[in-house]
């Protein structure tokens, strides 16, 4: 279990962020998830990595219900690693052009295709995948990521983003 916390434990995390946007209650998501998996008797051996999603997806479902409230606030702060082999200003501007990203995504509605580009793009996971954890099928899944980049692409040349 310490060998998947180590591989998976950054991927959890952002797509936790994405989800309630708050760092506390992200991390929080990502603990208890291995928890759960820790707990858990009957562990995949193929899947591994999807069925941790999938416990954190329905950790996160459950922890809404329960407070009867939407886990979301509008302002927070990002902490973006850096290439070390990138001079200050390049890293600077890379940082900044980072984060903007990031506040551009962590805006983009419906919350649907903030999930579903995380999953992709930083979760790396298969459309089949994504799927199963969205509770759709892959048709559906694919159209809901075609209008979630052409929405993001929309915002992102409004933005003025450099690429």
């Amino acid at each position: 279990m310490d060998r998947a916390y180590k591989k998976y434990h950054k991927e959890l995390y952002l797509y936790a962020l994405s989800l309630c946007r708050q760092k506390s209650i992200a991390m929080d998501l990502v603990n208890e998830t291995f928890y759960k998996a820790f707990i858990t008797s009957n562990q995949p051996k193929d899947s591994f990595k999807y069925w941790l999603f999938k416990i954190l997806k329905n950790h996160f479902i459950d922890i809404k219900r329960k407070n009867h409230e939407i886990l979301t606030i509008d302002k927070y702060e990002w902490n973006i690693e850096g290439n070390s082999n990138i001079e200050p200003l390049g890293k600077l501007i890379k940082q900044e052009r980072d984060r903007n990203l990031h506040r551009i995504l962590m805006n983009l509605k419906p919350d649907i295709y903030r999930e579903v580009i995380y999953l992709y793009y930083f979760g790396e996971m298969s459309i089949k995948n994504i799927a199963g954890i969205i509770g759709k099928t892959e048709n559906s899944t694919k159209i809901i990521l075609y209008r979630a980049r052409k929405k993001l692409g929309r915002i992102l040349k409004e933005d003025d983003y450099e690429f």
